[in-house]
């Protein structure tokens, strides 16, 4: 006879393809991972953005307040064509922009204002003269610079909060209006190179998503592992034992004979039981009180015959027992003593009872179990009619 970690039943269990519950477990755990690294790597992010903003907003504001005090207003109104380069007002101006953005490492510094057409343009860089990029008085402003410093030269102090990028690279850049007699004659224009910066966090980004993405596999696949592990019992622990009592249900019962191969039901005993005065019971006392005495007429059956077979609820209140290595004559035995332990058990105010009846399968009458089961079914009614004939003699005495 199968045991209860039948390979049968495990068989099944194994064999079936991953459940949509398990399905929805692991995409949970895969999107809860992932998303929880999305959030962190863009907290992450953010977090040194907002720093690199304060300490270039810093950073602007110490070289505003050291330049524009010390930049002349001619240095603004006075040059206007590139031939104003030789004039001592650009050489000194250029020198201050010049050391200034040696110390302090920004990418670009430079004045501009506008031309007589209104565009702005630039006055002084700086930038050394035989630099590549340098721009000489005159030249027009680069057309992604424009609405930052247009704005500057309307007055209005710019900060810049956000990275630009442009065709010379990502920058940052700041502005502040340089003022004569409260006119706004021109403006200071600092650009902080966040090139590097943005190419190093963009990659550690790649890097941690990635990882995290490597994570979130590797956590799907331990939480697919722990689920083939913990859901085999649980599904077939749902699957084949009644709740109500906790022993093996009809589902059980019938996988059991289904798989029992040819030759092994011979010598076979088969016991079944159901509780008596059930209906009475969940009249009088309500379906609370019937099913208490179900389980404990359960929990009986299981405790005196775990380690002869097992025990299945087929019915509302019917038990069936197969039993192994034992004759009909110890059954009898194990069955008296079951009813005197039970005539010691009162359950909201109706002593527990229960008929009872057994069969041997043989092979010789029984063509099924089942053949079987319906004479140890048999002989428990006859058990059955002989309780209520001595119940009614016991209520006319």
């Amino acid at each position: 006879m199968p045991t209860e970690t039948a390979p049968n039943i495990r068989k099944i269990i194994t064999e079936k393809p991953i459940s949509g519950t398990e399905r929805k477990i692991l995409l949970l755990v895969i999107g809860s991972t992932f998303f929880t690294a999305l959030v962190t790597v863009f907290i992450f992010y953010r977090s040194l953005f907002f720093d690199l903003d304060d300490r270039l907003l810093g950073r602007s504001d110490a070289i505003f307040s050291m330049l524009l005090s010390r930049i002349p207003p001619q240095s603004i109104t006075n040059l206007n064509v590139p031939g104003d380069a030789d004039t001592e007002t650009y050489k000194r101006t250029h020198v201050l922009l010049e050391d200034l953005r040696k110390t302090t490492n920004v990418r670009y510094l430079y004045t501009v204002k506008r031309a007589a057409g209104g565009e702005p343009i630039y006055v002084v860089d700086g930038l050394s003269p035989d630099s590549e990029d340098f721009r000489s008085i005159g030249d027009p402003l680069e057309s992604e610079i424009i609405p930052i410093v247009t704005r500057c030269l309307d007055g209005q102090s710019m900060r810049g909060k956000n990275t630009m990028d442009t065709s010379w690279g990502i920058i940052i850049p700041a502005c502040e209006p340089i003022k004569q007699g409260g006119s706004t004659i021109g403006a200071l224009v600092v650009e902080f190179d966040v090139q590097s910066f943005v190419n190093n966090t963009r990659r550690t980004t790649l890097i941690c998503l990635g990882f995290s993405f490597g994570v979130a596999i590797l956590v799907a696949a331990v939480t697919a592992l722990l689920l083939k592990k913990v859901s085999g019992p649980l599904y077939r622990k749902l699957a084949y034992t009644d709740l109500l009592t906790g022993v093996f249900n009809r589902n059980a019962f019938e996988l059991d004979l289904r798989h029992m191969a040819a030759g092994e039901a011979e010598g076979l005993v088969i016991l079944v039981c159901d509780v008596n005065r059930l209906k009475t019971i969940n009249d009088r006392s309500g379906h609370a009180a019937g099913d208490a005495h179900i389980r404990v007429l359960a929990h009986l059956l299981r405790n005196q015959f775990k380690d002869l077979g097992k025990t299945y609820r087929i019915g509302g209140d019917e038990f069936t027992t197969l039993l192994r290595d034992i004759t009909i004559e110890s059954l009898e035995e194990r069955m008296l003593k079951l009813c005197s332990i039970a005539e010691k058990i009162k359950i909201k105010g109706f002593q527990l009872t229960f008929s009872y009846g057994m069969a041997v399968f043989d092979p010789d009458i029984d063509d099924t179990v089942h053949s079987a089961l319906n004479r140890a079914d048999a002989n428990m009614y006859l058990y059955k009619n002989k309780f209520k004939y001595q119940q009614i003699l016991g209520e006319q005495v």
